[in-house]
């Protein structure tokens, strides 16, 4: 062929061949980064046990299985929402060991960041429930666990990410609560990912609900615990789901009341659970960890949890292996897993209008940055610090985007029970020598009386104990740390007289009017120091003995005083950090009209620290009167009761002056729901104690050290610390205890 014809086919053969080659080698690019389909994921509620989630997912991970979509409902959605939002799991997994799930769940900020004012009463013992006078009426929160701890926990596990649909998250994701008003479930799938997963997890009864789109929202379990419908056949073909619901009880596990309400809300979720997996086909997996022995509240257990999950999944990876996909394919899904950043706000802005007692001006004053850019957990740190405070019960708060800059609009709720609340407290204890106690107690306090932040407290004990004392507390303007307060109490003390064989052959009441002026300075979160002048006006009686004109006596005692307290104890029942300092010194002034010129002194100072599941709490308390005289009058300072020289009885020891030190090591043997307390704890405590100055004739161990010690076990509960314990001491005997509230 002559080649001036061959020419042009020659060109149109070659550009044939070169396109060949070029569509050859795009499919073999893309073949080698296609991204797989992937399985879809289910993840179910079960409160702490939900922690088996994220062990499921390291295998998945390990496992190379691409994942389409997930689901989840209550602690699903939680570690489901923040999976599909990009953080990847080992992230996700050192935030969890890092967070202190207790105080969190506990309703409360962290003790040793509250304002002293606020937590001065701790040590008496009252009900962990305020209750509020508003409008004539009584009110009660609307949960037990407040829930301005998990919310802004769950802000920053989630980035504040807000978006107009979830399905453009790195793995798309639906989120499941439950209307309180119709029992329908509601599906979140776009906005602000953090409102989604608190609403999903809002255990009725525990935590607030959520109020959007004028629905309140709670926990989704008692809707759709297991929501394989928005996955399955929405987003992907086939599905995994992971069952940590709690088993139902059988017929002999049944014994208490607290079974029977547990059943009954099983059974209602056993029902919806059983609806959604009739929607499963064969090719489908169930993993059902084996959570033996932990429940909805076992959140100190989490990394236990976890590992079962993970065991449930490895015992199956020969089912879940059937989705696995080559490196290659699963690099090229995972790259899609943008790990998420915080937000950098330009602005911090209320949204709300003024409250009873708070002001939208000092809450926008209290958030004010001098900085242009302000980081996210800045603002959220100060949200919590103004939190405790105690004038709201919730500052809520979501981002937007605002032309191009970033705005934190912070939603203040003013606290519903109002500023007007009460608690109430009881006090019991027993001994075998037959010796019991009975106190109750209530206060009261209504705080913001003014716009400086006056307050006005009022405690009353009836019993064994009985005591009246009003205060009122005025800061010289409102966050000033400068106050003046002025008092007015009443109290009763018995003094009882033991024989030798520790029977008892005499008992004194002795009743108290006290009136205190002070002034003093507020030291934030540590504490206080006050100092004033005081009255006393004692009147000792003979209430059981032999009558005598000399054991009826009184006297009045006026002076001046002055109080340092330092409060740092994470939990002033069972601490398991942190320390306590409180000293006081006070003379009476005859100039002043005093009867007395004794000098008293008062001072208790306490450490704890936990070595693992061990806390050991050290104690040295030295109180008395000094520069008395033989017939002076004073107020006998006592010794005896449990853990105060255990194996002695309540008070039986009594001088002028006298010192006690102890060291108590107890183990935390389980947690309790924070409902109900914090924890059941053993220990054993050793004990010395010393009396000197003027004492009794009884007090035949008096100027020297006395030995003592006590095994115990004990909870904090909601009603206060509770303990069962026995010990002995030198010259004291063995005896048994039985305490709820007891002051050690």
């Amino acid at each position: 062929m002559p080649k001036s014809k061959f020419f042009p086919y020659r060109r149109l053969i070659l550009a044939l061949c070169a396109a060949g080659l070029f569509i050859s080698t795009a499919v073999e690019a893309a073949d080698a980064t296609q991204v797989p389909e992937g399985v879809g994921v289910v993840l179910g509620g079960g409160g702490a046990r939900g922690f088996a989630h994220l062990g499921v997912l390291k295998e998945l991970e390990r496992l190379r299985i691409p994942v389409a979509c997930i689901s989840g409902t209550s602690a699903g959605a939680l570690i489901g929402g923040i999976y599909a939002n990009g953080l990847p799991l080992d992230e996700m997994e050192r935030e969890f060991n890092a967070a202190d799930w207790d105080q969190m769940l506990s309703g409360k900020p962290a003790r040793t960041d509250i304002p002293y004012d606020r937590k001065r009463n701790d040590y008496q013992n009252y009900l962990d429930v305020s209750f509020g006078l508003k409008g004539g009426a009584l009110r009660v929160p609307r949960s037990a666990i407040n829930s301005q701890g998990i919310e802004l926990y769950i802000h920053k596990m989630t980035r504040d990410r807000d978006i107009d649909s979830f399905d453009k998250l790195p793995i798309p994701f639906r989120a499941v609560a439950a209307d309180l008003l119709t029992g329908d479930a509601v599906v979140f799938d776009k906005g602000s990912l953090s409102r989604a997963l608190r609403a999903s997890m809002a255990v009725p009864g525990v935590f607030d609900l959520v109020e959007d789109d004028s629905k309140l929202l709670v926990d989704g379990a008692i809707a759709r615990n297991i929501p394989v419908q928005e996955v399955k056949g929405r987003c992907a073909e086939h599905v995994i789901v992971v069952d940590v619901s709690t088993p139902l009880l059988k017929a002999d596990e049944i014994h208490t009341l607290f079974d029977v309400v547990d059943q009954s809300s099983n059974l209602a979720v056993m029902r919806n659970e059983q609806e959604q997996m009739k929607r499963l086909d064969k090719r489908d997996i169930v993993i059902r960890p084996d959570l033996n022995g932990y429940t909805v509240a076992s959140f100190g257990d989490h990394k236990a949890i976890v590992e079962r999950g993970a065991e449930a999944a490895r015992k199956m990876a020969r089912q879940l292996s059937t989705y696995s996909v080559s490196e290659a394919e699963y690099q090229a899904w995972k790259s899609k897993l943008v790990r998420p950043r915080y937000p950098v706000l330009d602005e911090v802005k209320v949204d709300g209008k003024d409250g009873a007692f708070t002001k939208v001006s000092s809450l926008q004053e209290s958030l004010a940055f001098s900085s242009n850019t302000i980081p996210v957990g800045a603002a959220r740190n100060r949200l919590a610090e103004i939190f405790t405070g105690g004038e709201y019960d919730k500052l809520g708060y979501r981002v937007d985007s605002v032309s191009g800059r970033n705005v934190m609009m912070v939603m203040p709720v003013e606290r519903s029970i109002g500023q007007n609340t009460l608690h109430f407290g009881l006090n019991l204890s027993s001994d075998t020598p037959g010796d019991s106690r009975f106190t109750l107690r209530a206060a009261h306090e209504w705080t913001s009386l003014n716009a400086a932040g006056g307050s006005w407290r009022n405690d009353v004990a009836i019993g064994d104990d009985k005591a009246f004392k009003t205060e009122l507390y005025q800061p010289l303007w409102r966050g000033s740390p400068v106050f003046v307060a002025a008092s007015l109490g009443y109290q009763q003390s018995p003094f009882k007289l033991f024989n030798e064989d520790h029977t008892v052959f005499a008992t004194f009441n002795n009743s108290i009017v006290e009136t205190q002026v002070n002034a003093g300075v507020a030291l934030g979160k540590y504490g206080e120091w006050r100092f004033g002048l005081y009255r006393q006006d004692n009147d000792f009686t003979l209430s059981q003995g032999i009558p005598d004109d000399a054991n009826n006596f009184r006297f009045r005692d006026v002076g001046v005083q002055t109080r340092l307290v330092v409060d740092q104890f994470d939990n002033p029942r069972w601490p398991r950090s942190g320390y306590y300092f409180s000293g006081k010194l006070a003379a009476g002034v005859p100039g002043l009209g005093s009867e007395v010129n004794q000098k008293l002194y008062d001072f208790t100072g306490e450490a704890a620290h936990t070595y693992g599941d061990f806390t050991a709490r050290f104690t040295a308390k030295a109180k008395g009167y000094v520069d008395t005289k033989s017939d002076d009058e004073f107020i006998p300072q006592t010794l005896g009761g449990f853990l105060n020289l255990t194996g002695y009885q309540n008070g039986e020891l009594l001088a002028s002056q006298v010192a006690l030190a102890r060291l108590m090591v107890y183990w935390r043997a389980a947690s309790l729901p924070a409902v109900l307390g914090s924890g059941v704890y053993a220990g054993v405590s050793l004990e010395a104690g010393k009396l000197w100055g003027n004492d009794f004739p009884t007090n035949k161990l008096a100027h020297r050290w006395i030995p003592a010690g006590s095994v115990f076990l004990g909870a904090d509960t909601i009603l206060g610390p509770f303990f069962v314990g026995m010990g002995s001491a030198q010259g004291g005997r063995l005896t048994g205890y039985i305490y709820l509230g007891v002051d050690y």
